[in-house]
């Protein structure tokens, strides 16, 4: 049986979130095992993908943050995010990476489903594409009634793999017991609680102060 870290997070500004999530990607051979993160944002943000161009109105008065993945623009009003970090030699990391995609949305689109959505993985590409990450969906998106509903990107590095994603949910619902559940039943994973140590905390304050809170870093890429 393999065994996942859990941390169900709280809520943090934009940078952190980013910060933190690059943090665990440093250090995710060190911890030999697969973590889900599942954590929210302290304000409503947008976040933009790592070549993603920026421009200021893209959300005139909301924070902007750039993402150490690709992808386009997520705005984080109303969605649950969530992240998976895997390190170099788990299954998920050897897969190609549609094949990881798939079966991390796979576990997503059962969560979903136990929310009484009838949720599913798109087969193909939509024909047309935007900025914007939820204006159509690509191969193995998860879709319901002809939208989609949950996307991601992904980043592989010698220290591990890193899959960020966005989940609409329904009204009310909320994501953290419901994704455990769905990565059980499609992964067949098990779950330990993750405790941040401090050491951790304060690469991911640093990454936030020199990086991801910087005008530099968020406008790296400009119309």
């Amino acid at each position: 049986m393999d065994t996942w870290h859990l941390w169900n997070d709280a809520a943090r500004d934009p940078a952190l979130n980013m910060a933190l999530d690059e943090a665990l990607l440093r250090t995710a051979g060190e911890r030999g095992r697969p973590l889900l993160r599942v954590y929210r944002w302290n304000a409503p943000a947008v976040s933009i993908g790592f070549f993603q161009k920026f421009a200021p109105e893209l959300a005139p008065g909301r924070p902007v943050v750039r993402r150490p993945t690709g992808g386009g623009l997520v705005d984080h009003a109303r969605d649950a995010t969530y992240t998976v970090v895997a390190p170099p030699g788990h299954a998920l990391y050897r897969m190609p990476t549609a094949e990881s995609y798939r079966a991390i949305h796979e576990a997503v689109a059962a969560a979903l489903q136990r929310l009484g959505v009838a949720a599913r993985l798109a087969p193909c590409c939509a024909p047309e594409r935007s900025g914007v990450c939820f204006a159509a969906p690509v191969k193995f998106d998860v879709v319901a009634d002809g939208r989609k509903v949950a996307g991601a990107a992904q980043r592989r590095l010698k220290c591990g793999l890193l899959h960020q994603g966005s989940v609409l949910l329904p009204a009310a619902a909320k994501l953290n017991g419901e994704l455990r559940i769905g990565f059980e039943k499609a992964l067949g994973v098990t779950f330990e609680r993750f405790e941040p140590a401090p050491a951790l905390l304060a690469v991911a304050e640093k990454l936030r102060a020199d990086k991801y809170a910087t005008a530099a870093w968020t406008g790296r890429f400009r119309t």
